[in-house]
């Protein structure tokens, strides 16, 4: 019996000893764990990006193995965070979902607002305002667990720029007051300077500058408590451009210099360059032509320095507005030529990536529809197979079958005809690149062999340069669309260079807008169709473009005074076929009187 005793109390000793060192392992484990995502994060610090993801990968596994949900969820946050400082906005995406997928679905914690939080956040930064929307709303439900409120009022501001973004500013506004109010409540100064600056600058585009100073004026004050240089020196500028859009030049020029001042001192070049443009274009607007010049050519300087497309942009047009005000033409026209190169190259690197997602999502489009039609006729054969047989089983019910068949017969047609509508654009396209760029470097090559003049050959690279861009502008509809009305129409018409034997006269209020995307879009094909009928058949010497609403309808008036054109004939060209049918499928109404030597009108009524 004592034997017996003893050994069951060694084995109890053993069994406690066992549990003591796996527990004193699992620790041990731990700890290695968190150091190694300490490493981690230090090289973080120091943009050793590659040495950090390496330690916190490591750090994952090893919280893997040990079975440690905290630990997995630390790493997964952490690498989500490091992905997306350095622009792998879609595997950071990735490492906030397996945050996501470790917590529990129906149970509110802090982890998973974060990364709801942070998924939003991403999304934003890749431009997908929809789904970070999404996100975000979501984290704006999960914060309202917690008492505290400072992440509902992240959630709230997080909100708040997307909507910025999406220029829908009062409803930004919305948002940057809520989360202003929660901030308030808690006492979280960093935040209610955002909150303070953000709807500054939701005021500041909408032109409401008395507004957007009084909440500017505030942020100063709590920015002076906080004493950061950055935030200081970023309100002076806010401060001074809006005493200089409400004409106090003096305040303006006041608070603008100490915002150079402090950007100078904290090293802060593209602030700086910002801070000169402002203080040239006053200085301009005051004929100080000598202080303009000095202070953007510094800017320009630094610009190019650091290779700030933006901002070099905006410096060239000042340039050029400054000796336009000079009557200095040639030195103007070098800058704006500089204003137009770079906004081309903004605009196209800015599209480049969008053209492409656009042509894959075409593509995608394209097959989908081939096999949709392969599909609804095979599914018709079928279908008319098993109908024959049904007919020739009982007659009076064949009727039935046969509308089916041919409802989808229908539908096969219609689904033909919209892809053969899709590629007849692209002819069209390609028919301008052969009829005028093509034209256009036949007749450079022989100005060439004839050894005409300098003058000739830049005459010809300069109507290939607008051919191209027009067509260039063309293809990229999908972007325009997303610009307000006036600059979409400026940058899909020729009007830098448009013949200066025509005048072309557009009137357009300065509260036009066109909110519909494709109504937009659509009204702008139209008008690029009519003036490169004008400019290619009309011989006209006025166009007049006329935009108005009336009792919620638009009105398009187009007219010029050229030779006119018989109205049968043109009902049967292709240009009159576009027009016809985009002003159809917008459900307007069109009215066309013209006749041969007396000029055209249109008038198109949405």
């Amino acid at each position: 019996m004592l034997k017996i005793i003893f050994l069951s109390l060694i084995l109890v000793i053993e069994v406690v000893y066992s549990v003591k060192a796996e527990s004193e392992n699992k620790t041990l484990s731990r700890e290695k764990v968190v150091k190694l995502i300490k490493v981690g994060v230090v090289h973080w610090s120091k943009q050793e990006y590659d040495s950090a993801a390496y330690y916190l990968s490591k750090a994952e596994k090893k919280s893997i193995e040990i079975k440690d949900t905290q630990l997995m969820i630390s790493c997964t946050n952490n690498m989500g965070m490091l992905q997306t400082s350095i622009g792998e906005y879609d595997k950071g995406i990735e490492y906030y979902k397996k945050t996501l997928n470790q917590l529990p679905p129906n149970k509110s914690s802090k982890s998973k607002l974060l990364a709801l939080l942070n998924i939003g956040i991403t999304y934003k930064r890749k431009g997908d305002y929809e789904t970070a929307l999404h996100y975000l709303l979501q984290a704006q439900i999960s914060a309202l667990d917690f008492p505290n409120g400072k992440e509902l009022g992240s959630c709230y501001n997080e909100i708040g720029i997307v909507k910025f973004s999406q220029k829908q500013y009062e409803s930004a506004i919305e948002y940057y007051q809520k989360s202003l109010k929660i901030r308030r409540e808690i006492g979280y100064k960093k935040g209610i300077v955002g909150s303070l600056n953000n709807i500054g600058n939701a005021y500041k585009e909408l032109k409401q500058y008395d507004k957007a100073l009084k909440f500017f004026h505030e942020s100063l004050e709590l920015k002076k408590q906080l004493g950061n240089i950055k935030y200081l020196s970023t309100t002076y500028t806010n401060i001074g451009e809006m005493k200089f859009r409400l004409g106090n030049y003096v305040q303006a020029e006041e608070n603008l210099q100490k915002s150079l001042c402090l950007k100078e001192l904290g090293k802060d070049r593209a602030g700086c360059v910002t801070s000169l443009c402002l203080l040239g274009e006053l200085y301009i607007i005051q004929n100080k032509y000598t202080n303009a010049e000095s202070y953007l050519l510094r800017a320009m300087a630094t610009a190019e320095e650091i290779k700030a497309l933006d901002l070099q942009r905006e410096v060239y047009l000042q340039l050029k507005n400054l000796y336009a005000a000079q009557n200095q033409g040639k030195q103007a026209l070098a800058y704006y030529d500089k204003y137009i190169a770079v906004k081309d190259s903004i605009f196209n690197t800015e599209n480049m990536q969008h053209m492409q997602e656009m042509e894959t999502r075409y593509q995608t489009r394209e097959k989908e529809q081939q096999i949709e039609v392969l599909n609804i006729e095979k599914e018709a054969k079928e279908k008319e197979s098993l109908y024959m047989k049904i007919v020739l089983g009982v007659f009076l019910f064949s009727m039935l079958p046969l509308a089916f068949f041919m409802k989808q017969r229908h539908k096969t047609r219609l689904l033909q005809e919209r892809i053969t509508g899709e590629n007849r654009e692209c002819n069209r396209i390609s028919r301008d690149l052969h009829d005028g760029v093509a034209s256009s470097l036949s007749h450079l090559c022989r100005s060439i062999e004839k050894e005409d003049t300098e003058q000739e050959f830049a005459v010809q690279l300069r109507k290939i340069s607008d051919e191209v861009r027009s067509i260039s502008h063309q293809l990229n509809m999908t972007a325009i669309g997303n610009q307000k009305f006036r600059e979409a129409l400026s940058d899909s018409l020729p009007l830098d260079h448009f013949p200066k034997d025509i005048d072309l006269k557009i009137h357009l209020s300065e509260d036009f807008e066109i909110d519909d995307y494709k109504k937009k879009v659509y009204i702008i094909r139209i008008v690029q169709e009519l003036i490169n009928n004008s400019l290619k058949h009309a011989q006209a010497s006025t166009i007049i473009i006329k935009f108005k609403k009336e009792n919620s309808k638009l009105q398009l008036e187009y007219a010029d005074d050229g030779i006119g054109v018989d109205l049968e004939k043109i009902r049967k060209g292709n240009g009159w076929h576009n027009i016809h049918e985009r002003a159809e499928f917008l459900s307007g109404k069109l009215k066309i009187d013209s006749s041969e030597g007396n000029g055209f009108y249109l008038k198109l009524v949405v």
